[in-house]
């Protein structure tokens, strides 16, 4: 009599891996949901994995369709399984830092058994045939009753799993199975592989689903699509607006721009003459147009060819706020600044320049009193409703999140690398999930940036639990961008950085 081992072991393991996937994907539902995700792909990997669960149980019946089509969903899932921007992957962008190298390395143990157990299926197919002819054969034999169980009519399994020959093929006198009834079990199975696969493969249609926090290993896209210029709520002449169009600088020709003042250490034209900045440095906190200059010449460290890994920008007439992250010489920095649009010509009026510090590092230095913190921000007696705004925003978690804009050209960079979210609403939940206290350090400065935009600069007090729940309080440099919109002043743009 054939063995069935091969099939029974091949069986097991899609069923095994097949539920580890469903409850995995049941758990990135709610997740997927609320940071904009593709839900459709990860309603897809629940079907794909409880079909996977279905035909694991006939695979050691020797079914030839069941396995064929557990082979093709043990290759879908595993496909689908590391992806970043599976629904599966966005469990790991909340996971604090120190557990995403774990659960990354659980997830390609688990895609490489998928790809183990569809190896299996298909080694398992001649057994399968051997198993069918066995069936074929006891079904002939003259003497056979379906009801009654003989010897070297049943097939001993593992344990108590035995099999009779009608649970391999149908007696002739059986009931003809529903045509439909098998093509639909085949193609909804299918259908939801496939889409779930596609899902994975284009990362998401929207940018709203290049959303990260907290997860160092998820590689950030190479670039972001440019948000186009918000339509101005007064009415003005056409002709007015083809002239300004027809002076007005590109955006992306001043980043250029930029980006090679920068490698070449000289970027004080493109600076505001009042411009503040934040360097990577705890003393390094500078104003006006030489001292940030020099600042930044110091942090680059000479002269560099400059390109950008990340690239986000927003803007809403005449103020701009873009996010990079950037490499020179061999050097990583994360950096986002506020630009105006002034007499024909763009002007960075705030920089954060910083080199991003991974959160099991900080936290460590943090606890043993190694951290740096930054030098106070220089104080002035201000009293503008931009001001008064910023401290607003962070005396707290809550009233940081009520401060966020919910534009789809919001950003949020995270001091760990990796660490940014893009889209308004996106920022606000996670933040309204983070277990944290947030609160002033010392003063805060502000600026103006063309008509109703601004940009603000403090540090701030983060108070949250490590892994082991001890309360750990990180003093963070942050950058903020600032928009007034209908219901008041609103941050469109943020950096965290650690000093060092």
């Amino acid at each position: 009599m054939p063995s069935r081992a091969l099939l029974i072991v091949a069986g097991l393991l899609t069923q095994l891996l097949g539920a580890i996937c469903l409850v995995l994907a049941l758990a990135s539902i709610p997740i997927v949901h609320d940071l904009q995700g593709g839900t459709k792909a990860a309603l897809a990997s629940v079907i794909a994995a409880l079909a996977a669960m279905v035909c694991g149980t006939l695979v050691w019946r020797g079914r030839l369709i069941p396995l064929a089509l557990a082979a093709g969903l043990d290759v879908g899932l595993g496909i689908v399984l590391p992806r970043g921007t599976s629904g599966i992957g966005a469990l790991l962008r909340i996971l604090p830092q120190g557990d995403v190298s774990t659960a990354e390395t659980l997830v390609t143990i688990g895609a490489i058994g998928m790809f183990v157990a569809a190896v299996l299926c298909l080694v398992a197919i001649p057994s399968a045939i051997k198993l069918r002819r066995w069936a074929r054969d006891e079904l002939a034999k003259p003497d056979y009753v379906p009801e009654v169980r003989r010897p070297g009519s049943t097939l001993k399994g593992w344990g108590t799993m035995k099999l009779v020959p009608t649970q391999v093929l149908r007696a002739a006198d059986a009931p003809a199975r529903s045509k439909p009834a098998v093509i639909f079990a085949v193609a909804i199975p299918l259908i939801a592989v496939g889409i779930a696969v596609i899902s994975a493969s284009t990362g998401g249609a929207s940018a709203k689903d290049d959303v990260t926090f907290g997860s160092a290993g998820s590689a950030p896209p190479k670039a972001a699509p440019v948000s186009p210029p918000v339509a101005p709520s007064v009415v003005v002449d056409a002709a007015a607006i083809d002239a300004a169009a027809a002076v007005e600088p590109p955006l992306e020709d001043f980043i250029t721009l930029f980006h090679g003042a920068l490698g070449a250490g000289d970027t004080g034209s493109l600076l505001d003459p009042k411009v503040f900045g934040f360097g990577i440095e705890a003393h390094e906190v500078a104003e006006g147009r030489a001292d940030v200059a020099a600042m930044l010449a110091h942090d680059v460290g000479g002269k560099a060819e400059i390109s950008a890994k990340l690239h986000q920008v927003g803007r809403d007439g005449d103020i701009a706020w873009v996010a990079e992250e950037l490499h020179a010489g061999g050097k990583s920095f994360v950096v986002s600044y506020v630009a105006g649009l002034s007499n024909g010509a763009w002007m960075i009026a705030a920089i954060h320049f910083a080199v991003a510090m991974p959160n099991d590092i900080a936290y460590k230095l943090a606890r043993d009193g190694d951290l740096a913190v930054p030098d106070a921000i220089p104080g002035q007696h201000d009293e503008s409703a931009l001001a008064l705004a910023m401290k607003t925003a962070f005396a707290s978690k809550s009233s940081f999140v009520d401060a966020r804009s919910t534009r789809a050209d919001a950003f949020n960079f995270g001091s760990a690398p990796g660490e940014h979210i893009l889209g308004g609403d996106a920022i606000r939940k996670v933040f309204g999930r983070i277990r944290a206290t947030v609160h002033l350090h010392d003063a805060v400065r502000v600026g103006a940036v063309g008509a109703h935009g601004g940009w603000g600069a403090a540090n701030v007090d983060f108070t949250d639990a490590d892994r082991d729940g001890t309360d750990v309080t990180q003093t963070f440099r942050v950058l903020a961008a600032w928009v007034q919109e209908d219901a008041g002043w609103r941050i469109v743009q943020t950096q965290w950085s650690n000093a060092r």
